[in-house]
């Protein structure tokens, strides 16, 4: 009896600690960013220098936590694979940067699945400070967070603004 009390309390204590999160790329539909034109080379980078511990969801006891540099390396990666996808050469033009920092990954319960947004900023070479807020939703929560990444790469690249700069000359 003490060994089953044991191991209850143990399990129970389980639930409250704060477990690792590690953000994974989530793959992107076909044609959910339709091909656009870009003029030049593009260099997509990696803005978040922080790597301190965040909480990305806490819910019921359960606490899940990674850092912000994490989530932004994801998002850098994705945004140059979709970049390849989708982009399409239309002659020389001067080179392109894209300086992504996530600021916020946070994904909430929601009665039976969870809704996550990312708050991220985009630098671009010609000196545009882009702020995007993307929400998500999920039922699993792992897709929430990756999706929610995936999401904000695929608003980002579907962005007029963000269009024109790469098109520019």
């Amino acid at each position: 009896m003490r060994h089953l009390l044991a191991a209850a309390a143990a399990f129970v204590l389980a639930g409250c600690g704060t477990m690792q999160f590690t953000p994974t790329e989530y793959p992107l539909r076909d044609g959910l960013i339709p091909p656009f034109p870009v003029a030049g080379d593009v260099t997509v980078t990696n803005n978040q220098p922080s790597k301190t511990q965040t909480i990305v969801y806490s819910a019921s006891g359960s606490h899940f936590a990674t850092n912000l540099n994490s989530v932004t390396e994801v998002m850098t990666g994705q945004t140059r694979g979709e970049l390849a996808k989708a982009g399409r050469k239309s002659g020389a033009g001067t080179a392109k940067t894209i300086a992504l920092k996530v600021n916020v990954l946070l994904s909430t319960y929601v009665m039976f699945s969870t809704k996550s947004h990312v708050d991220f900023d985009v630098q671009l070479g010609d000196g545009q400070v882009l702020k995007f807020d993307v929400h998500h939703a999920s039922g699993s929560l792992a897709q929430d967070l990756n999706g929610c990444i995936a999401e904000g790469v695929m608003t980002l690249l579907n962005d007029a603004r963000v269009k024109a700069y790469l098109a520019a000359p």
